[in-house]
């Protein structure tokens, strides 16, 4: 059973760090709706309550000024760690959206079931919110990252056959999307 003060404490941490951040696309949409989407979905579909904190968690690194050891001391060495799987190495950023989901592929292929669950919920959150966005606007990346997406998905199978059936209904909404919008089936056909 998940302890509701250190569910709380997540929240609230997550919440001030990601304060005036706003996910991409139409409108202001606060950020911290993100994170509370994916650890939803960890919860939903069986996720420790390490998981589930680490899935409110899994942008702080990345997007404030947080660290893995200030996690590590705040929630404890499973809940950093699992942060730490899924937190881009140095360099990332920089690099084009398509080599760099492929070395986030790559690398949760080798982490915990905790990482790859919440991992793959977080793939699931934002290819079903590509999916709701005009698709006019970015098919091009949005196609780059729905294949993207997929790989990593292919990488996490078989840590929850529920919310990998929710990842294809959301990638299949995103790729009829794209389709209507002119960028066409991904590469080699019929989805991974």
């Amino acid at each position: 059973m998940i302890d509701l003060v250190r569910i709380a404490d997540a929240y609230a941490l997550a919440a001030h760090g990601h304060a005036g951040q706003t996910r991409k696309g139409p409108g202001d949409i606060p950020y911290i709706n993100h994170p509370c989407d994916v650890a939803a979905l960890v919860a939903r579909h069986g996720g420790s309550p390490e998981a589930v904190l680490a899935a409110v968690l899994h942008d702080m690194v990345e997007d404030t000024d947080a660290t893995v050891a200030g996690l590590a001391e705040r929630f404890g060495a499973e809940v950093a760690g699992v942060v730490d799987e899924l937190t881009d190495r140095e360099g990332w950023e920089a690099l084009p959206l398509a080599e760099r989901k492929a070395l986030q592929a790559a690398h949760i292929r080798g982490a915990s079931a905790s990482a790859r669950l919440v991992k793959l919920a977080d793939q699931t959150s934002n290819v079903a919110d590509l999916a709701q966005m005009p698709a006019a606007k970015n098919r091009a990346r949005n196609r780059v990252y729905l294949d993207g997406a997929r790989a990593i998905a292919a990488a996490c199978q078989g840590v929850s056959p529920g919310l990998e059936a929710e990842f294809e209904k959301a990638s299949a909404a995103l790729e009829a999307a794209l389709e209507q919008t002119g960028s066409g089936p991904r590469q080699g056909g019929a989805q991974q």
